[in-house]
């Protein structure tokens, strides 16, 4: 149920609101309506909750449009916990003599208490005499939302009522105001709450982070994608796409280098698609021959006349293309280049790009500091270039790629580095194309000579005046995607539906982060076997390819312990791993969540605790507690990681699930539905 809170200073606004709603609050604190008003408002609309702070208004006038409300019907009344008890008591005996149901709320405008703190303010709401306890705090980020939301595992326990029989539990709203709280307005209602608030429009927001009426309302009856899981797998093979990561980084190097490269094992997706787009523009000339994409480069040097470069929606693309495009920029005599894209990439801070050029000498300007379209004047000027990689390693990768073409060599530090195993997948794609590129890493930890953890620096030495060379090159395929049906396949084994998914033509030493997936999954007990890929299939890709089957066949998955910082993209589908793992997984890397498609922090949290999972998040973790799962309704919020781990999630889920936008699986795997279909999955197009 939505429930508009009412705050309108006249009595006609308020019934426009009150005829048109199913359910409303009607804040007589803020509205200061009559008494008669008031009692003909709640004629009008029963189902309402009579809502009046004291710290707004007084205990005397309170008490009077209470009772008004009382009196006339109204099928709530919400008192504030710190109220004095002889105002509560009387509201109380006036709420139970004519069958109103009591609200004791506690609000929090400052932060979230800790747990065992918002327990106890549950139970004392409850000492009051409580038919629905209502807690809301202010979450200052997704860990402080998710303490709030742990209330409603405790409710679903029985631990956070003591000594209630389960049929007197009380009823429970509880969710957190902010922006970083925003989600769980929504999320409430999925884990039981009876309603949830709303403003009436954008202007009327009665607390920060309220959804609007209508925001609402397309949220909860939007149009849908359901499925219903594996039930039994069909087909126990698949052969996963080309990596956009690597098929990318392949594209635009092809551009830069005058001359023919053919890329093998080219199966096209969005992103893969944007980058082709990105160099046709530049004048490359390109040709798709069954699964190979022969391309003609251009050269660096002629890349000047390119003034505008449209990226879609990759992130990876955006921030490989911002470097490059302070040299076209140097190209043309310091002709403004922009980089724009359209989506959810619009949506994205990309801060630490802009910051970096900048530190490099280049003139970028940025919508708001961070956000496309980027403005590029000028290039590279400084020689020593420093800058921090946590948030991303793929503008480093951008730099890489374009400090060979300088007329000067230059020294590149990057301190704190993420995801480190791309840095070194770009540094292949560039040696196949001639680039040359020395690197020393340093370590703040060494034990017995040996260097521990990862490295808190890396110095990359760029020699200048380096020309791209053309190449033939074989994408290799996805990990990212492989990850997803490896673990379906072990949740299915392991429940005996199959006997386990084999991933074909598969390269083990790809550099690809998420290829630590198999390691996972052999902690958490399944069996991982290699063989090599069938000869006779081959044809002209390369001989070291794998066979990689997973099975996981009459036992149970054990929680596990990982750092996902290298491979953020994995969360979402180890979320799910974890939901069907005895006892509890931690991941960390929460922190490398919050600029990917979505705010993956958010989305899994909120989307997968629908589906049933337990999770926690607490600073840089994720804790996830294996148990059932029993289907709901997930939003992708257009991120195509997100709607694939639901997927896979529903393979054991008691009932179907249904994702909203299931479509932007377009941005790396267009055939992901088709596959999932055809291994088993029961899918219903809405």
């Amino acid at each position: 149920m939505i429930c508009v809170s009412v705050q309108e200073k006249s009595f006609g606004d308020c019934r426009a609101i009150l005829e048109s709603c199913e359910m409303a609050e009607l804040r007589a604190d803020l509205c200061r309506l009559s008494v008669e008003e008031v009692e003909r408002l709640v004629e009008i609309r029963p189902n309402l909750i009579a809502t009046c702070r004291i710290a707004n208004s007084s205990e005397a006038f309170a008490r009077e449009q209470l009772a008004a409300a009382i009196r006339r019907g109204a099928r709530y009344v919400d008192i504030e916990i710190e109220a004095p008890d002889e105002h509560l008591e009387y509201v109380r005996t006036l709420a139970r003599e004519y069958g109103c149901r009591l609200i004791v709320s506690f609000h929090d405008f400052e932060g979230t208490p800790s747990l065992d703190e918002l327990k106890g303010i549950a139970r004392l709401c409850r000492t009051k005499g409580a038919d629905l306890v209502k807690i809301v705090t202010t979450a200052r980020d997704i860990s402080e939302a998710a303490r709030t939301m742990r209330l409603y595992d405790l409710q679903a326990d029985g631990a956070l009522f003591e000594g209630a029989a389960a049929a007197e539990r009380l009823q429970l709203v509880a969710f957190s105001m902010g922006e970083a709280g925003k989600f769980t307005r929504l999320l409430c209602l999925k884990l039981g709450a009876p309603y949830t608030y709303v403003s009436a429009g954008a202007s009327n927001a009665t607390a920060s982070g309220q959804y609007t009426r209508e925001e609402m309302e397309r949220l909860l009856s939007a149009e849908n994608y359901p499925f219903e899981g594996f039930r039994e797998f069909r087909r126990t093979t698949v052969a996963v796409p080309c990596s956009k990561s690597v098929a990318q980084r392949a594209v635009l190097a092809a551009a830069l280098a005058a001359g023919e490269s053919r890329l093998a094992n080219y199966a096209p997706c969005n992103d893969i698609v944007g980058a082709v787009e990105v160099i046709r523009g530049m004048g490359c000339r390109i040709a798709p021959d069954g699964t190979t994409l022969h391309i003609e480069g251009v050269g660096a040097e002629r890349l000047g006349r390119c003034s505008k470069i449209e990226t879609g929606e990759s992130g990876l693309l955006t921030r490989l293309l911002t470097p490059l495009a302070s040299h076209i920029s140097a190209l043309n005599g310091g002709a403004p280049v922009e980089i724009s894209g359209h989506g959810s990439i619009l949506k994205r801070n990309l801060h630490e790009a802009v910051a970096a050029l900048r530190e490099a000498g280049v003139h970028c300007s940025a919508r708001e500091e961070g956000y496309l379209p980027f403005r590029i004047e000028g290039g590279i000027t400084r020689r020593e270039i420093a800058f921090s990689g946590r948030e991303s390693s793929q503008t480093v990768s951008g730099f890489l790629m374009t400090l060979p073409l300088l007329q000067d060599a230059t020294v590149l530090t990057v301190t704190e580095p993420s995801s480190i195993p791309y840095l070194e997948l770009t540094l292949r794609t560039l040696t196949r194309f001639g680039i040359r590129i020395d690197r020393e890493a340093f370590y703040d930890g060494v034990c017995g000579g040996r260097k521990l953890g990862t490295p808190s620096k890396i110095v990359f030495s760029v020699p200048g005046r380096q020309e791209y060379r053309p190449s033939d090159v074989f994408l290799d395929a996805d990990w990212s995607s492989a990850a997803y049906f490896a673990v379906a396949g072990s949740i299915a084994s392991s429940l005996g539906r199959t006997e386990g998914i084999t991933l074909r033509n598969m390269r083990l030493d790809s550099l690809q982060a998420d290829e630590k997936i198999l390691d996972i999954l052999r902690s958490c007990g399944a069996d991982v076997s290699v063989a090599p890929a069938d000869a006779s299939a081959r044809g002209d890709m390369p001989g070291d390819l794998q066979n990689i089957s997973v099975t996981a066949t009459g036992r149970r998955l054990k929680a596990f312990e990982v750092d996902a910082t290298h491979c953020p993209d994995l969360f979402p589908i180890l979320a799910v791993l974890a939901a069907h793992c005895d006892g509890t997984s931690r991941i960390a890397g929460v922190g490398r969540l919050t600029q990917k498609e979505s705010n993956r922090a958010e989305t899994i949290y909120a989307e997968f605790r629908t589906l049933g999972a337990r999770i926690d998040i607490r600073g840089d973790e994720m804790f996830v507690t294996g148990g059932p799962l029993h289907g709901g309704d997930v939003r992708s919020h257009n991120d195509h990681r997100i709607a694939m781990a639901a997927a896979i999630a529903a393979t054991a889920c008691t009932g179907p699930v249904t994702v909203l936008g299931a479509q932007c699986v377009q941005k790396s795997y267009p055939d992901f539905w088709e596959v999932y279909k055809n291994l088993g999955g029961d899918i219903h197009v809405l």
